[in-house]
């Protein structure tokens, strides 16, 4: 048999064949296409697979009036500084990634379409945390119905391309597209300085090239590059590589255009724990305010400290915080 296949697959299609339910037959096909052996033999039998999974998910979600039982539930509740959600073809390196970073129950493995549904971890960018969630794959020819409003609802997104990957130039096609047809814009820049258009979603994001450690890795980026012609910025990374972690996490950070800010009390030490967060270009009014709602009202003067800056420097309302500072307020 050409196609190699294994004792797994073959059992997975009696059960798909022997099935009396739509679920039944769902479960079936996604094992039929995590249990085939992937090499030139089987890649018409992959998309097929493929399609037959799709079509079968249509009509659970005709039947049922909405999204079939394996479909993702939007509406992750938001923790941390904020929520980026990471979209990407199948075997794009989304689950591997999170798992590299976080403590997320997320299963990772040589086969697709193991994420069925969206899976929220925590990352650090020194001590602030950041949610990122995990999605079920992007396909040209099936797309999540949970995915589109699970995005919409995020601050940001990071589009997973995986430079070891054959098809490597096309997954930007696919997943741009995708994103135009649901009237979703990931743009460049920051949380705070994205603007929607009329009937569409706009939000920042970049591009995120998975398995930069791989031999074919940097022509493969150089391709990628050209191919995107600045349409977003790229972050390499290998999860095995500590350094492009951190450049990740920096890169998600960057996102919300936020600077951190530490409260300080009279006579005692700066809080550095739990940093405030304050849009870039803000004020000591700003900063204030997400103290405590009264304070902008109650203001009367800070005092400042932080690199550039002498000890205690007395500043008025409009004093542009920059990162790092460490404030003390006083109040009316």
């Amino acid at each position: 048999m050409p196609a190699n296949l294994t004792q797994q697959y073959l059992m997975a299609e009696e059960r798909f064949k022997a099935a009396a339910t739509h679920d039944e037959k769902v479960d079936a096909l996604e094992e039929m296409i995590r249990e085939l052996p992937k090499h030139k033999h089987t890649e018409k039998m992959f998309a097929d697979l493929k399609t037959r999974l799709a079509k079968l998910r249509r009509e659970g979600e005709t039947k049922t009036g909405g999204p079939a039982r394996h479909s993702s539930e939007p509406g992750i509740k938001k923790e941390g500084a904020g929520q980026v959600v990471l979209l990407g073809a199948p075997n794009a390196g989304k689950s591997a990634l999170l798992g590299a970073m976080s403590n997320a129950p997320v299963e990772v493995t040589e086969y697709p379409f193991t994420t069925r549904k969206p899976v929220p971890g925590m990352i650090a960018f020194e001590d602030v945390r950041i949610q990122i969630v995990d999605t079920p794959s992007l396909d040209p020819q099936f797309q999540d119905p949970g995915l589109m409003p699970l995005l919409r609802q995020a601050d940001a997104a990071v589009i997973c391309i995986d430079l070891s990957a054959t098809e490597c130039l096309d997954q930007p096609s696919w997943a741009l597209a995708a994103l135009d047809e649901a009237r979703i814009d990931v743009v460049p820049g920051t949380v705070h300085s994205t603007v929607s258009q009329a009937g569409r979603t706009t939000m920042p994001g970049f591009i995120v090239a998975t398995h930069a450690d791989h031999p074919d890795a940097s022509i493969a980026m150089e391709f990628l590059a050209d191919a995107l012609a600045g349409r977003l910025p790229i972050v390499p990374i290998s999860t095995s590589d500590p350094v492009s972690l951190k450049a990740f996490a920096r890169a998600c950070f960057d996102l919300f255009g936020v600077v951190r800010i530490y409260c300080k009390q009279p006579g005692k030490e700066a809080d550095r724990d739990a940093p405030f967060l304050v849009p870039t270009g803000g004020t000591v009014l700003d900063f204030a305010e997400r103290v405590h709602k009264d304070f902008r009202e109650r203001f009367d003067f800070a005092r400042v400290w932080g690199p550039g800056k002498y000890d205690g420097q007395r500043v008025a309302r409009d004093y542009p915080v920059e990162d790092g500072d460490v404030i003390e307020l006083h109040v009316r």
